[in-house]
């Protein structure tokens, strides 16, 4: 046994602890080395952004797929290097691919396509399409030389022409990978291929949804530079000399009549829904067969150098803002709006030019208001939808891929609900909100409907009548009538819900009256009337079309008025002795103006104002907040004021004028009772107390008319007892989230724990209650909406009546929409 002396002991511990902790350094700095050498970490993160970086891609972002992005990295690609050397790049990544599973390549290959044509269109050589004209000839932006000039074009036409290329393979590729199936498989390795196929229904992964993406984005970028854009945008595929295009001849009925237009005749044999091949472009090698469907309204740019369509506006690129919700129908292809380049259009802008400088509207007259024909106050929608989807030529993978010929289809999705690909059926994609949504936001109709109230207009601007879509004869029409300074805009979520309604969609079609409402509501009558009766004998003149029969009008307020005047028989001119003044007698000079009033008014000119007659196209119709016994709101301080700075046109009053030959000053025949019936504006007529409402506050409804009324209520105490007295049809309000706390709450606690004090009213408030005919009968006026009274409003024998709680502009609220939709639900049973 061997002792270590104490001095060596010492002298050992202290040499091995310097050594130690050399040791632990070293250690220590491999261990953090060896973890720097590693790649990989795993930290937490939000569902969200994985969800998101799986479903990302080029259309989404500005970056590659992760499958893209990984499949490059695999290859010993670089994304910015194979930009650069594209095609280069396409051929070493086919040599990395080693498996036989040709459909994912598909989807790789149609993304780096798209991305490089995004990369061209940013391009300078691109972009040198659209560059404006010099400032200054003598800075760096001068005029090119000729030479620079040809140079420059013939990059850019390079440059184009490989954009546009590659818009096309992105669409071959992903169009290849979504009908992989329906495809003959003649590619290398088919057999092997063909035991990878889609069973036919597999739930799509995130690849398939990047890749109708891809196709999508593609499609729309092609589909949108068809057609020259008003605003000098997106036309890249005009801007080359490598581009021809020829409109192809068909025989159409087209004319200069509104008949063809508005009637929407077929031109061609065949159906509706047929494609008809109207253009053809050449791009560089490429041929592209533009179809459209055999229609009128559609086929007005099939003349050559005469295209109708100004643009194609995709839906991809407008954010509808205003509506209640947005209209669509899944599936394929792109939803666009056509705007025709002779839509009608009235803006602010243009009513304050005409007013101020006196100059006529276009569709005013000089003389009579009966000059002015009701034809021409009729308009088709200018704003078309389609659908447009591009098909590669090929029924084989190879076929496909190597295709040189691109059909592009543009449907009318109201008529064609699905297209046939390769022996197979397939929804068609739709946004039906968008050209309304479009058609108002470019009229601007709500701020015109209150100006042409105070304006003084030369001519008198005369109701018009505006179609939401193309005619179709075999769809029921709904006609909606405004109220006061208003305008059509009026009706724009009730009419988003029923392009909402699938059913009530396929069924129904919008037709909407705009009139000025300071025209004496007798006029105003007559000339809706006309106007509606002139679009029916139009469009069917043999009245036999589905469209002709069971209409419905909607209609709010003073146009609640004029709709029952439409369905009614009423001779009124009977009726104009119990307008007679008590002290009208006492001057001979009065009595003679009231004689002559009333020859006059019998005449034939101005009998017809007074000679109602219902409508025999309509058999439905529903009054919201009806003045129909008039309003005391009208007699106040400050509708009073209003009413005198509310303006007849200049002509209606010569009009009238002449007709009675001058029997008196304008002043003696406004107050005549009679004479105020056309010498008062229609606010003024509101009044309980006036003529108008004195002559028509008793007509009756043509016994075939089904009608219903729907009239508000401000006062929830009243509304919560008619909610008690008809349980059955009551609904509760849960339009908006209940107050914590306050009186009504019910809350309860413990003596260890308050418990859950979210506020629920005792008795829950009321939305909307249907009345039965025997409670309409107890209440009185002071049901009211804060402007017409339910005594006013309430009319016996109708088919339903229900009390909404909200004020008088009851036309967006929702039960009123929800009720609206029962009502038209109900009448496609009849």
């Amino acid at each position: 046994m061997a002792f270590i002396s104490p001095i060596t002991a010492a002298t050992a511990s202290t040499t091995t602890k310097p050594m130690f902790s050399i040791k632990l350094i070293v250690l220590l700095l491999a261990t953090v080395l060896l973890a720097a050498c590693s790649t990989v970490s795993v930290n937490k993160q939000a569902s969200s952004k994985t969800i998101a970086a799986q479903r990302g891609n080029i259309v989404t972002g500005n970056k590659l797929s992760s499958d893209t992005a990984s499949t490059l990295l695999s290859a010993g690609l670089n994304e910015q290097a194979c930009m650069q050397h594209f095609d280069l790049c396409l051929a070493q990544l086919t040599d990395s691919m080693l498996n036989n599973h040709y459909r994912p390549a598909l989807a790789i290959f149609a993304e780096l396509h798209y991305a490089k044509a995004k990369q061209l269109a940013k391009a300078q050589d691109c972009r040198e399409a659209l560059a404006r004209p010099p400032i200054d000839p003598y800075y760096a932006n001068a005029a090119l030389t000729a030479t620079q000039v040809e140079t420059q074009q013939k990059n850019t036409n390079s440059c184009l022409v490989n954009y546009q290329g590659r818009l096309f393979d992105a669409i071959k590729s992903s169009y290849t990978y979504l009908f992989y199936d329906r495809l003959e498989h003649d590619f290398e390795g088919a057999e092997t291929d063909k035991s990878q196929s889609r069973p036919p229904n597999r739930i799509p992964n995130e690849l398939d949804i990047q890749t109708q993406d891809i196709y999508n984005a593609a499609s729309n970028d092609v589909l949108t530079q068809l057609y020259e854009s008003t605003d000098n945008a997106n036309t890249l595929m005009r801007n080359t000399s490598d581009i021809k295009v020829t409109y192809l001849p068909t025989i159409t009925t087209l004319d200069d009549s509104n008949q063809a237009a508005i009637a929407n005749n077929t031109p061609l044999r065949g159906k509706p829904t047929d494609q008809i091949n109207v253009m053809k472009m050449q791009v560089a090698n490429y041929d592209l067969n533009v179809y459209l469907p055999n229609e009128n309204n559609y086929l007005q740019n099939a003349h050559e150098q005469a295209s109708a369509l100004a643009d194609l506006v995709s839906t991809y690129e407008l954010r509808l803002s205003g509506l209640n919700s947005i209209s669509k129908r899944p599936g394929l292809g792109i939803s666009l709006v056509a705007s025709l380049d002779d839509r009608y259009t009235t803006t602010i802008r243009q009513l304050l030019v005409s007013t101020l400088s006196g100059r006529l509207n276009k569709e005013t007259t000089t003389g009579s208001m009966n000059d002015s024909k009701a034809s021409s106050r009729i308009y088709p929608t200018g704003h078309l939808l389609m659908t447009g989807l591009i098909q590669p030529a090929g029924a084989s993978v190879l076929d496909v891929l190597s295709s040189e010929q691109l059909d592009i289809h543009l449907y009318n999705p109201y008529r064609s609900e699905s297209v046939n690909i390769l022996g197979d059926d397939y929804p068609l994609a739709a946004n039906f909100s968008a050209g309304y949504g479009l058609w108002l936001a470019e009229n601007q109709l709500d701020g015109v409907g209150y100006l042409s109230l105070l304006t003084r207009q030369q001519e008198a601007s005369l109701p018009k009548l505006f179609m939401l879509e193309p005619y179709d004869p075999d769809k029921r029409v709904l006609i909606m009538l405004h109220g006061l300074a208003s305008s059509p805009a009026t009706w724009v979520n009730l009419t988003n819900d029923i392009f909402n309604d699938d059913k009530l969609r396929d069924n129904y079609q919008v037709w909407q009256i705009f009139y000025p409402t300071n025209l004496p509501i007798l006029e105003n009558r007559y000339q809706i009337q006309n106007l509606l009766e002139s679009t029916y004998q139009q469009t069917d003149p043999s009245g036999q079309n589905k469209a002709s029969k069971n209409s419905v009008i909607i209609s709010h307020s003073m146009g609640a008025i004029i709709a029952r005047m439409m369905l009614s028989d009423d001779n009124l001119t009977k009726n104009l002795d119990a307008l007679d003044d008590k002290n009208m007698f006492s001057s001979s000079n009065r009595r003679q103006i009231d004689n002559m009033l009333k020859q006059e008014f019998g005449q034939a000119e101005l009998g017809k104002r007074f000679e109602l007659e219902t409508l025999p196209q309509v058999d439905t119709a529903v009054f919201l907040s009806a003045p129909f016994q008039g309003t005391d709101y009208a007699d106040r301080w400050f509708t009073r004021a209003l009413r005198r700075i509310i303006y007849l046109p200049i002509s209606l009053v010569k009009t009238v004028t002449d007709n009675l030959a001058m029997l008196a000053t304008q002043g003696d025949l406004a107050q005549n009772p009679l004479g105020a019936l056309y010498l008062q504006n229609g606010a003024s007529q509101l009044s309980n107390k006036s003529s108008f409402i004195q002559l028509t506050k008793d007509i009756t409804i043509n016994k075939r008319i089904t009608y219903h009324s729907i009239i508000a209520n401000n006062d929830a105490d009243i509304i919560q007892g008619l909610a008690q007295m008809q349980p059955n049809g009551v609904k509760i309000d849960l339009s908006q989230a209940l107050p914590e706390g306050g009186q009504n709450a019910n809350t309860t606690s413990t003596s260890n724990h308050t418990a859950d004090r979210t506020a629920l009213p005792s008795e829950p408030l009321v939305a909307a209650v249907t009345v039965n005919e025997g409670i309409s009968q107890a209440l009185t006026a002071q049901l009211s909406d804060g402007i017409v009274p339910y005594t006013s409003a309430h009319l016996d024998g109708a088919a339903s009546e229900t009390v909404i709680s909200g004020g008088h502009s009851i036309q967006a609220n929702p039960q009123t929409i929800l009720t609206l939709r029962r009502i038209l639900h109900q009448q496609l049973q009849h």
